[in-house]
């Protein structure tokens, strides 16, 4: 009889120990559903579980919904590298600050050992040596607490928090086990995954300002480009008055003054200053002709009239009108033309003018005494190159000479009517297909390799 008690209480055991497990499994595969949700929910409604807090607290309703704990504490690392606390859950009836210094007290054991920490008051802990632990058993003492477990929380094999239970039963903290154990690893997936979120988040609204920004830039610069247009259109209509409101004073004063110089009785000093009216005119009418010239160019006016021509000839011609200036300059003049230039096909009018602006920039560069070198040769079959080496001093960055002369900015000197020549020659370089290549000395000169296409090309 007492082996038939024996054997029933035994199989009363080991069903109940069934049933056990059986629970465990049932409230494991519950949570493992809920946890997927839950990352269902990140995926799709991501503004519904968007920050750390409201996933911690998530996971904190989800245990509680299946082991009635009374204190749940979610500490995750901070960025000096302690844990601090990200979500806490208390019943009512218990003490919260109490609750806290006791969830602290495991928390730290986690911390510092990376490994689970038990306290269970219903049976003593061969751990009790240990001075925190001690103190934990007393503060759960003070808090009516009977248990508390702090389970480590890792992601890529390092500690990154943990997550501590209280219980005043402990069978109930017991049940849960498994469950705080599994619900660990899913919170720093859950925590990363909203992370994540935000940055796209953040980098999606930092896209959107970019595009406003760039969209109210573009309607900004449709709306200075009207302007430029329209004071471009004002500019080359003052240009196009002042040329004729000037021009006919000024071939009155230069037509007087050679007639002063031609048919009168001047004496030597009249002479003289009806000379310096007629220099001082033609200076003044070379000037207005280059302003006309650089606004026609810049509204793409400028029309090419080809025909064929004596290269050398024109080159020759060149260098003999830039003659006088270069005697006032006290420069010497050396031009060289090599025998093989023949005949070309251009704008021969366009070309006198690229080669006179060239040459009158590098006469006005050079000191008194000094030279300025001209060569003209074939580059090609198809092109031939004129060099123009001058004695001037060098420039750093000789490119910046091509850019447009500010006729308003303020200087000692004045305006260089030679740099506004040379943009304007530089554009009809371009006009008729040619190139400039610019090389200046390390201790003086400057050397402009002018080339141009015998015959005309497609870009012309």
């Amino acid at each position: 009889m007492s082996e038939q008690r024996n054997t029933a209480a035994g199989q009363d055991a080991s069903g109940s120990a069934t049933n056990g497990t059986g629970a465990i499994a049932a409230d494991l595969h519950a949570l493992s559903a809920e946890v997927v949700d839950l990352f269902y929910t990140q995926a799709f409604v991501p503004g519904e579980i968007g920050d750390e807090a409201s996933i911690c607290r998530a996971f904190s309703e989800m245990l509680l919904r299946h082991w009635d704990l009374c204190c749940l504490v979610i500490y995750l690392q901070a960025d000096d590298g302690h844990f601090c606390e990200n979500a806490i859950h208390t019943h009512p009836h218990l003490d919260a600050e109490s609750a806290l210094r006791v969830a602290k007290l495991l928390a730290s054991v986690v911390e510092h050992h990376d490994e689970e920490c038990q306290a269970w008051l219903d049976r003593e802990e061969e751990s009790d040596c240990d001075n925190v632990l001690r103190e934990a058993r007393e503060a759960l003492i003070e808090a009516n607490l009977r248990a508390g477990l702090a389970v480590p929380i890792h992601a890529r094999g390092g500690l990154v928090g943990a997550l501590v239970a209280l219980s005043a039963t402990p069978d109930q903290l017991r049940a849960a086990q498994r469950g705080l154990r599994f619900i660990a690893a899913p919170i720093v997936i859950a925590i990363g995954n909203a992370r994540r979120s935000s940055a796209v988040r953040e980098q999606r609204t930092h896209i959107e300002h970019l595009v406003e920004e760039l969209q109210r830039r573009g309607d900004e610069l449709v709306e200075a480009n009207i302007e430029l247009r329209r004071v471009n259109r004002y500019r080359s209509l003052f240009l196009a008055r002042m040329s004729h409101e000037l021009r006919t004073p000024l071939t009155s004063v230069l037509g007087f003054a050679e007639i002063l110089l031609e048919h009168e009785d001047l004496s030597d000093s009249q002479r003289r200053f009806c000379e310096k009216i007629q220099n001082s005119g033609k200076q003044l009418q070379s000037s207005l002709n280059q302003l006309v010239d650089l606004s026609r160019l810049e509204a793409g006016q400028t029309e090419l009239f080809l025909h064929e021509f004596s290269l050398r000839e024109t080159l020759r011609e060149s260098c003999a009108a830039v003659g006088r200036l270069a005697q006032k300059q006290e420069v010497t003049l050396d031009c060289c033309t090599a025998h093989e230039l023949g005949t070309i096909v251009s704008d021969e009018g366009k070309l006198r003018q690229v080669l006179y602006n060239f040459l009158a920039h590098a006469i006005g560069r050079s000191p008194a005494g000094g030279s300025v070198r001209v060569r003209a040769e074939l580059e090609t079959p198809a092109r031939f190159r004129v060099e123009i080496l001058d004695e001037g001093e060098p420039l750093l960055d000789p490119s910046h000479i091509f850019e447009p002369v500010d006729l308003d900015a303020p200087n000692e000197r004045g305006t260089n009517m030679n740099e506004l020549g040379l943009v304007i020659a530089h554009r009809l370089l371009s006009v008729l297909g040619g190139a400039v290549k610019l090389d200046s000395g390390s201790t003086r000169g400057l050397n402009a390799r002018l080339s141009f296409p015998i015959r005309p090309t497609e870009s012309c």
